[in-house]
């Protein structure tokens, strides 16, 4: 239980909110491959999509929070992750801390950059964790030149132990690129980010060697 304690506290220094939006429409297939099926939907008051992306992985529950405490990887899967890591404040805790994510945009448009203020929720009873996530809207730490500061986004992952050795992980996303070109680009980087960043994670913790690594 220690164990599994220490591993899923840590478990996603990412991205990710006290609440999500509510939102109004059903969820709708949005596409199915490779292991990854990710449904959209609209959200009252927002122009742009909430996406939800579901796979499954071939690891425990606390396996899986291993390999995804380590903030430093996360641009090696993290779909255009330039850099993540904590910000240190003056209460840190494992189970409330704020993140702070650069994202690479395609050209011709300017990097992003996002400061979140995330929780960490713990339920034993139903093998269950969700991390939620929202962006900051003050600039709590100084805008870079070379950056669009996000302060419009909303993420959730859920991570649910369906056997010892099996896990559905679940990423919810509403993004808002920021910027002038907003409308262009929150949807269609939002849709690449959730599908490509869950088929990285996912043949990462499904590869023969994941185990090996997990132990290191």
């Amino acid at each position: 239980m220690k164990s599994l304690v220490n591993c899923i506290i840590i478990i996603l220094t990412l991205m990710v909110l006290p609440s999500i939006s509510e939102a109004e429409g059903e969820w709708k297939l949005n596409a199915d491959k490779d292991g990854v099926t990710l449904f959209a939907r609209e959200v009252s008051g927002h122009s742009e999509m909430q996406f939800k992306g579901v796979c499954i992985v071939n690891r425990p529950l606390g396996s899986i929070g291993s390999v995804l405490s380590d903030t430093a990887s996360y641009p090696k899967w993290f779909f255009k992750c330039i850099e993540a890591k904590k910000i240190p404040t003056k209460n840190p805790s494992e189970f409330h801390f704020l993140l702070y994510v650069a994202i690479d945009a395609p050209w011709p448009f300017t990097d992003r950059d996002v400061v979140y203020k995330t929780e960490v929720n713990l339920d034993f009873a139903s093998g269950k964790v969700v991390i939620r996530s929202i962006a900051l809207k003050k600039p709590l730490i100084p805008l870079r030149k070379q950056y669009v500061r996000i302060t419009d986004s909303e993420q959730q992952w859920i991570l649910e132990e369906i056997s010892v050795d099996r896990t559905r992980i679940t990423f919810i996303n509403r993004t808002n690129a920021a910027g002038p070109f907003a409308n262009f680009i929150s949807n269609p980087g939002t849709h690449d980010t959730m599908i490509h960043s869950l088929k990285n994670l996912k043949k990462m913790l499904n590869h023969p060697d994941a185990a090996k690594k997990i132990q290191q």
